[in-house]
């Protein structure tokens, strides 16, 4: 049988050599079991798709976090960038080893727009160091359209491989009954709840028939906010009923997701950053079979594309915000039941991890076998 080729994986800027062990970046037994990280991205974009494709009996693939003692045919460095990073890439380069650049944020741009708290706007350091990456790699993968979109602008061999669902982490269908309020959730970073403000005004008029459901980390992140900010969300939240749960993992999300609703996702399209966002705020809900209603974010629009305008709504201004949710809350079951299934299916056809990796194992084979 022939060797299995084998891809490795440096997550997080966690580059596991002596030297990173000297400085107290990367622990000592972290040299042998890899740099493991309990994050979301590296979790779905790393351990999902490896744990796929390496039990697929017909890949000629081994997925693993990167050791530096063993010969790689390839390495991906996923959310790693800058000096460690690009010094590992020169000489896995040296030695002939495929070098991939995973671009899950636009750092390709100079931050241009309105930044809505310090820290959401890329660096100069983060842009040189992103350059510097895509300088040394033989190919980029790109998490959303929109990336793929503009590191096609610096580099000839560009691939969007989308965020995944593992659908064997979802829970069974549960259709929305329609009674009481409409949930409409939401998840993210509290940081990042700004984003709500985008429809503060619709969710206002309709306070009488949603009820807010936001699942996030600790609500500190709202200390990062400019006070008048800050005041104007919390009076919106008080003008509205919500409950605000802890995150606790992604089995857990699906969870609350189970019990159903609609998910939201309205963005600030004003800046660099949020142009660039994947879809996975979106389909990990709607894996579950819940609605979605977002902004036009590039990603988003592609779901809708896919789904054929089912299980999913864009709206760029507050009008069609307010006429979705009108036509949700008349909707008799049988839409409701259609359109759930709708969304489930098109994240089941177009983004499971099953789809995913498929795709991933091809394009490294290419990659791998390239001149």
């Amino acid at each position: 049988m022939s060797r299995k080729l084998r891809v490795g994986f440096v997550l997080e800027n966690r580059v596991p050599e002596w030297a990173s062990v000297a400085a107290g970046r990367v622990r000592p037994w972290s040299l042998l079991t890899g740099a493991p990280t309990g994050g979301s991205v590296p979790m779905m974009r790393f351990r999902w798709i490896a744990s796929t494709v390496n039990r697929d009996p017909a890949s000629p693939l081994r997925y693993e976090l990167f050791k530096p003692w063993r010969r790689y045919d390839a390495v991906i460095f996923l959310k790693s960038m800058g000096a460690e990073s690009a010094a590992l890439a020169k000489r896995l380069r040296l030695a002939g080893t495929r070098v991939i650049f995973d671009l899950n944020v636009d750092y390709l741009t100079p931050a241009e727009g309105r930044f809505h708290y310090p820290g959401m706007a890329p660096t100069a350091v983060q842009h040189d160091a992103a350059h510097e990456m895509l300088r040394l790699s033989d190919a980029v993968i790109a998490d959303s359209s929109h990336l793929a979109s503009i590191a096609a602008r610096h580099h000839a061999a560009v691939h969007w491989i989308p965020d995944n669902v593992d659908m064997g982490f979802v829970p069974a269908n549960a259709v929305w009954k329609g009674s009481g309020k409409l949930p409409l959730l939401w998840s993210g970073e509290s940081v990042k709840l700004f984003d709500l403000l985008k429809i503060e005004g619709v969710l206002r008029d309709f306070a009488r028939d949603v009820k807010l459901t936001i699942v996030t980390s600790a609500m500190t992140g709202l200390d990062r906010w400019e006070a008048a900010e800050r005041e104007r969300f919390e009076k919106m939240l008080a003008a509205i009923e919500h409950e605000i749960i802890s995150f606790r993992s992604i089995p857990r999300l699906f969870e609350i997701y189970r019990r159903g609703g609609v998910v939201i996702s309205p963005r600030f399209l004003d800046n660099s950053y949020n142009l660039g966002h994947t879809e996975w705020k979106l389909t990990l809900a709607m894996a579950c079979g819940r609605r979605a209603i977002g902004s036009p974010v590039a990603s988003y629009c592609d779901v809708e594309r896919l789904a054929g305008g089912k299980g999913i709504r864009i709206c760029h201004t507050d009008a069609e915000w307010s006429a979705v949710l009108s036509e949700h809350l008349a909707d008799p079951p049988e839409v409701w039941a259609a359109e759930e299934l709708s969304a489930r299916d098109v994240v089941e056809t177009n983004y499971s991890t099953a789809v995913v990796a498929r795709r991933h194992r091809e394009l490294l084979e290419k990659i791998i076998d390239r001149p």
